[in-house]
């Protein structure tokens, strides 16, 4: 009888620390999607916020009021490969250089973002990112 009870009181460790083992798993495991879905927002903000410096960037090597620079823009803009990750909006000419009156011109970009995990109950798989970005104009002489 000794040795009998000694091999259940095993057994109890052992079945317990597989249920803690699941209810740990249970909470763990929704913590780790949710950063899953952080990671990948994060990735693609910064990707925008890359491409509106860019257009930017584009854009300030012509001079104020210069077709070259929307087209500049736009190229650069068109340049951006969309991924199962990030899609870009079409170019939107409200999106095109503005140009601001101390010599500075301004960029906004959109992308959206598809969330690798959806979050089940709010339904809502995407999430649309906008950067604005202002450069100096260096394409013109003083």
């Amino acid at each position: 009888m000794l040795v009998q009870g000694r091999l259940g009181q095993e057994r109890k460790q052992k079945g317990s620390s597989i249920v803690e083992t699941a209810a740990g798993l249970i909470l763990l495991i929704p913590i780790v999607l949710f950063l899953v879905d952080v990671a990948a927002m994060v990735v693609v903000q910064t990707e925008n916020d890359k491409l509106a410096k860019a257009c930017a960037r584009a854009a300030a090597e012509y001079p104020q009021g210069d077709v070259k620079a929307v087209n500049a823009a736009k190229g650069v803009y068109m340049n951006q490969h969309d991924s199962n990750l990030l899609k870009k909006a079409p170019f939107d000419p409200s999106g095109a250089p503005t140009y601001l009156s101390a010599g500075m011109v301004t960029c906004k970009t959109t992308i959206t973002c598809t969330l690798p995990v959806p979050v089940p109950l709010v339904g809502n798989s995407q999430v649309a990112f906008n950067a604005i970005a202002t450069e100096p104009i260096v394409g013109e002489l003083p």
